[in-house]
């Protein structure tokens, strides 16, 4: 059973998250106070945390930026769960370490398939190399392609020889291709035209892209072909996925 850790000032909101997260078969520890609730991450690490952003005492970037220093807690998977609308909400909360947003009032549906996708993110990011520029891994018939670190150091070009070879471009004909550019740094223009060739060559692909902080980058790019699908979260591709 996964723990859901509930940080929201708002009593009526928790006391809806828990009701619908145990019928799901989540356990759920719902804290008002921002610092209990780091406190809690920190000594009971969760599966999860669903994460205000207004809150007194501490807003949800401070609560982000607290658990960012904390061992246990720093790789705990974060879901947003904001009535602030606007994009670069989103976008700045990504930026601070949350890997997903959803808005209030929520879907319980589309809540679930947040924290579904957050779970399988976390487990994914637990068996990965860290130290790999590139890194290639495979689900039924989609191909996930994770790109992390400085893309202009020589190191990742010699990632992209060794590993995008005409024979691996090849076998990715028609499949959906997953570029997840998250844990890539801080993105120039340069940057983002070296990602523009790299999927150049997947031209025969199904390209979908998880941007995360750099989505405000990506999409501001008049290059990036009309077919290439960006993304700001692996939940909003999850759930993209499953309505096709």
């Amino acid at each position: 059973m996964y723990t859901i850790l509930a940080i929201d000032d708002d009593a009526t909101t928790l006391g809806i998250l828990q009701a619908e997260l145990k019928a799901l078969g989540y356990r759920v520890i719902a804290e008002k106070s921002p610092l209990k609730g780091v406190d809690l991450a920190k000594e009971f690490p969760p599966d999860v945390i669903l994460l205000d952003l207004n809150m007194p005492q501490m807003t949800g970037f401070e609560v982000m930026q607290a658990m960012r220093k904390e061992k246990a807690a720093k790789d705990v998977p974060i879901v947003i769960l904001t009535v602030n609308k606007d994009k670069e909400t989103a976008i700045n909360a990504l930026k601070s370490g949350a890997v997903d947003y959803i808005l209030k009032p929520h879907d319980p549906n589309i809540l679930n398939m947040k924290i579904k996708s957050a779970i399988h993110q976390g487990i994914i990011k637990r068996e990965q190399n860290i130290d790999e520029c590139i890194e290639i891994s495979h689900k039924g018939e989609m191909v996930l392609i994770t790109i992390r670190g400085k893309i202009d150091l020589d190191e990742f070009r010699d990632s992209l020889k060794k590993l995008f070879t005409p024979f691996f471009i090849k076998s990715t004909r028609g499949k959906i291709c997953i570029f997840d550019i998250r844990e890539t740094e801080n993105i120039s223009d340069d940057d983002v035209q070296k990602i523009v060739k790299i999927l150049s060559l997947f031209s025969e692909a199904k390209i979908k892209i998880v941007a995360g902080r750099h989505y405000g980058e990506i999409v501001s790019s008049a290059d990036i072909n009309e077919d290439v699908e960006l993304f700001l979260s692996y939940g909003d591709l999850d759930q993209a996925l499953n309505r096709q």
